[in-house]
């Protein structure tokens, strides 16, 4: 399968590269260095800033009393450890040449742990969102019964529940993991390189991405579904709304953005460096310096673009809702209405 790989690698660029194979592999390595130095304090400023005046206005609405907002309150700190963690890491690394990780076998470990359960359970905040979105929309006119479902007793044990399984899954990187005989921070030994590079990228790709996304798609689907039976004509006059042509037009375009935007970004930031570990761990054996080149700088491609989900989650999730508008206290007072804010 290796093989194969490389051979599909090599071949869909062989008519483009240049004779010279140092020169274009010092070049990949010169852009890959860039794209971290110049986009890591990007991200890192705008994803704090934003995180930050989250929590600001969270706890002016006073987050402890609404589910929802306990949950954007936790997704924003979880978010701000992932930039941290992540981020001044590889501006150091690119600028100065100096890795954080290697300065003791702890930072290796924890800084590790960190990176990956914090980005699987800021994927899984998202998804218990959405899921409380999907009881309220499709349950709107029995919300005076399911909201016996949702509520802050049972959204923290959901949580706790989550974050309880995802320190498990993740904890093997306290044994695996260290600084090796190389001085860098990797798997320890040739066991434990094979398990992460072979059986814990598909873990990892299964918990931060997939069974987050399909959870996240279906449940917009039935949410979509919903309102546009809530917005039809004979509906809408059934409970006595007025204009229905207009109300049908607003509600199903500020559902079909939050769709796009939630859902359609999450895939997109999170499924490509999924799939490229996956890749990588079967392509970088024993291939040549020019593929590896390839690869890095395919990994700061998409690495990035799963750093911009938690630097943009506070502008694309809460910048179109109504319900996170302070004015807006239809839903931290849990009152039942055929409008939905989704």
């Amino acid at each position: 399968m290796a093989t194969t790989l490389q051979m599909i690698v090599a071949n869909s660029t062989a008519d483009v590269l240049p004779a010279d194979g140092e020169e274009y592999t010092s070049e990949l390595a010169e852009i890959d260095k860039y794209f971290w130095i110049f986009f890591s304090p990007i991200f890192l400023i705008f994803g704090v800033v934003g995180n930050i005046l989250n929590i600001l206005v969270l706890i002016r609405m006073k987050f402890y009393k609404n589910a929802t907002l306990l949950l954007l309150f936790c997704l924003a700190w979880t978010d701000m450890v992932v930039l941290i963690v992540g981020l001044p890491r590889y501006w150091l690394t690119n600028t100065f040449d100096f890795d954080l990780r290697t300065v003791s076998q702890f930072s290796c470990k924890f800084s590790l742990f960190l990176i990956y359960f914090s980005m699987q359970l800021s994927s899984w905040i998202l998804v218990l969102v959405t899921l409380i979105r999907f009881v309220k929309t499709v349950f709107s006119l029995k919300y005076s019964s399911s909201k016996g479902f949702v509520n802050m007793r049972k959204t923290i044990i959901a949580f706790c529940i989550i974050a309880i399984i995802l320190i498990c899954i993740n904890f093997h990187l306290f044994i695996t993991n260290g600084i090796n005989s190389d001085g860098d921070c990797s798997s320890l030994t040739e066991e434990y390189l094979e398990f992460d590079e072979k059986v814990f990228v598909f873990i990892d790709f299964a918990f931060l991405s997939l069974i987050p996304a399909i959870i996240m798609i279906v449940c917009n689907v039935f949410i979509f579904l919903k309102i546009r039976e809530l917005a039809s004509p004979v509906r809408r006059m059934s409970i006595g709304q007025m204009n229905p042509n207009k109300v049908q037009k607003k509600t199903i375009s500020k559902v079909t953005m939050m769709i796009v935007i939630t859902s359609v970004y999450f895939i997109i930031a999170t499924v490509p460096i999924s799939i490229y570990f996956i890749v990588d761990s079967y392509v970088r054996p024993g291939a040549s310096a020019k593929v590896e080149a390839q690869l890095d700088l395919a990994w700061t491609i998409t690495y990035l673009f799963e750093y911009s989900q938690f630097t943009l989650n506070f502008y694309l999730w809460f910048g179109r809702s109504e319900s996170y508008d302070p004015a807006n206290t239809s839903e931290m007072n849990h009152k039942p209405s055929a409008t939905l804010s989704t």
